[in-house]
């Protein structure tokens, strides 16, 4: 039995709109969709200027998230972690295709130490992205002590630190004076210092 031809284009119409209609409609690789990645984090102050972190004094942890897919992207948000511990989410954010956007969390103020600190995009995946493998990064720091006296006084600080260094300065002060005035003492007696003698 030969197929007829009124068969044969029935065949091939068929198949040629199948072919159309999956050629037209994108598949879900193909769609436009957000990319959102870290692109580089560091310590920094309120400014987001990046600073060397020291125990005592509060510092932001700053990070710079970029768009690198092909379509806006707006509801996503970002979790920032430090030594260990959750800190307060920052979002929703919005960035068009190829924008970047700066975040900061703080302030933080700890002792010192090593610490990691890491911060996840978009981390209940609510967003739809093209990669959801580059949401994340982390790195070490070293939060340094202050100054020796810093150091010293790191925990009795506040107003206790504040009240033994007056302590300290009046007591090196009247240390001071008991050695000057012992010095006046030690001087022979017809030469007083600085008086005018009369000759006659």
């Amino acid at each position: 039995m030969v197929p007829s031809l009124n068969g044969r284009l029935e065949f091939w119409s068929l198949a040629l709109v199948l072919t159309l209609v999956m050629v037209s409609t994108p598949s879900f690789a193909q769609q436009a969709l957000p990319d959102l990645v870290i692109t580089k984090i560091w310590i920094g102050d309120r400014n987001n200027t990046p600073i060397v972190p020291k125990a005592g004094e509060g510092f932001y942890l700053c990070a710079t998230v970029k768009n690198l897919g092909n379509a806006q992207v707006e509801g996503y948000y970002v979790q920032p972690y430090f030594g260990g511990s959750t800190l307060a989410t920052g979002g929703p954010g919005k960035l068009e295709a190829g924008g970047a956007q700066d975040w900061s969390s703080g302030p933080v103020v700890v002792g010192p130490g090593i610490y990691e600190v890491r911060w996840v995009l978009n981390p209940d995946r609510k967003v739809p992205e093209a990669n959801y493998g580059n949401n994340e990064i982390s790195m070490i720091i070293v939060v340094e002590a202050g100054s020796p006296l810093e150091a010293a006084l790191q925990p009795v600080g506040g107003l206790v630190g504040l009240a033994i260094i007056i302590l300290i300065v009046l007591a090196t002060g009247m240390a001071l004076r008991k050695y000057v005035e012992r010095g006046k003492r030690t001087q022979p007696s017809g030469e007083e210092s600085g008086t005018v003698r009369r000759h006659s």
